[in-house]
């Protein structure tokens, strides 16, 4: 018997966010990889990173997927169904998923370091891993909702999730690439941060949707009205401190003020971890209500 097969099925909402914190910790680590994937291989397309970089940060991005396995392995998404109406079958499923990732990511580790020419379609496993696991917290969150818009909300949700988580990871790691060689082209920061930008604004439109779109809702207002102080904590930490971080960072970047930039993503990354875990306790507070 775990800890929580003694908790009531209706527990209160400090109960709740303090016990799926575990839950909440591997999402965050786990889209930040899968959004950092999928912002590398975005900017890889594009151009304008060297191969020092893809280098660093894939191991750096497998190093997230090991924790993230780590945290699913030791608290797996399952035993929360006394809490939350989740996809039992999906959530079981995880562990082996973000496991999955983990293998991949280690073999991209590998060619992307023995090969300075790997073309593009290298990325391919990895992302095909990385939208698996995506795909996967989609349908464990899935059921939360009361309805197929609903559904479709935080699926939308945990998508942008993990772009703003990767886009951020990925542009504040760049940006210390520019101080060492300031001659690179901006082009790939600007992408890195403009989708930033967009995210953050969609996110803070999608969330509150999909919060208002579960079981046990009802509207934007009743759902964030169950817990003030996890709503206001995310607003500022998810959506206000980082776009005016990013949105400065955008404008030095622009002027190929690196230092500038990237202390500004820096910023914007101390607010919006956070300000993301903060949001997904939100969702389970709103879903155990």
């Amino acid at each position: 018997m775990t800890l929580l097969d003694s908790v009531p099925i209706t527990a209160c909402h400090e109960c709740v966010a303090t016990l799926t914190l575990p839950l909440a910790l591997f999402f965050l680590l786990a889209e930040t990889t899968v959004g950092g994937v999928m912002t590398v291989a975005f900017l890889r397309l594009t151009g304008g990173l060297t191969h020092g970089f893809l280098k660093f940060i894939t191991v750096t991005y497998a190093i997230l997927a090991a924790l993230a396995f780590l945290v699913v392995a030791a608290a797996p998404p399952g035993s929360y169904h006394r809490l939350l109406a989740i996809n039992q079958s999906a959530a079981a499923a995880l562990v082996f998923l973000q496991g999955l990732l983990v293998l991949v990511m280690l073999i991209q580790v590998v060619v992307t370091w023995r090969r300075q020419d790997a073309p593009i379609r290298s990325w391919l496993p990895t992302l095909f891993a990385s939208v698996l696991l995506l795909a996967g917290i989609v349908a464990t969150l899935g059921p939360l909702a009361g309805s197929a818009p609903g559904a479709a909300a935080i699926a939308v949700a945990v998508v942008l999730a993990a772009w703003v988580l990767g886009t951020a990871t990925t542009g504040m790691l760049l940006g210390h690439w520019y101080l060492v060689t300031p001659a690179l082209t901006n082009a790939p920061l600007l992408r890195a941060i403009q989708v930033l930008l967009i995210s953050l604004v969609l996110q803070a439109i999608f969330l509150p949707l999909a919060l208002a779109g579960l079981a046990h809702s009802g509207s934007v207002t009743s759902a964030l009205s169950l817990s003030p102080a996890l709503s206001v904590l995310w607003a500022l930490g998810a959506v206000v401190l980082p776009l005016a971080a990013a949105g400065l960072a955008l404008q030095t970047c622009r002027i190929r003020s690196f230092m500038s930039t990237t202390g500004l993503l820096y910023l914007a990354m101390i607010a919006i971890l956070p300000g993301q875990l903060l949001g997904q306790l939100l969702l389970f507070v709103v879903a155990a209500a």
